[in-house]
């Protein structure tokens, strides 16, 4: 199972609960991060960071230690922490 946000509140209509990153790109040239989730019913949501942020984010992935805390989870975690979604992240890394 991958790991997933459990909404903190569902979205009507449909009803979405979850969402789950199924696409993360990072553009050193243009300093922009875009992430792509999919939700319960295969809803998308287009999120992003530009410039200086963008850029200290990638520095920061880059240099992670990955084991205790999967690249998917830190995204999530990032767009919680940013107010992009609300919820309570659950699964294990694929």
């Amino acid at each position: 199972m991958a790991e997933i946000v459990t909404l903190t509140a569902p979205i009507v209509p449909p009803t979405l609960t979850t969402y789950r990153v199924v696409m993360l790109s990072l553009d050193w040239d243009s300093a922009s991060i875009a992430i792509r989730l999919k939700g319960t019913n295969g809803e998308t949501k287009f999120c992003g960071y530009q410039g200086a942020t963008a850029l200290s984010m990638m520095t920061t992935l880059n240099k992670a230690n990955l084991t205790a805390n999967s690249l998917q989870k830190r995204v999530l975690t990032q767009l919680i922490s940013d107010g992009e979604i609300a919820g309570a992240i659950s699964g294990s890394p694929d």
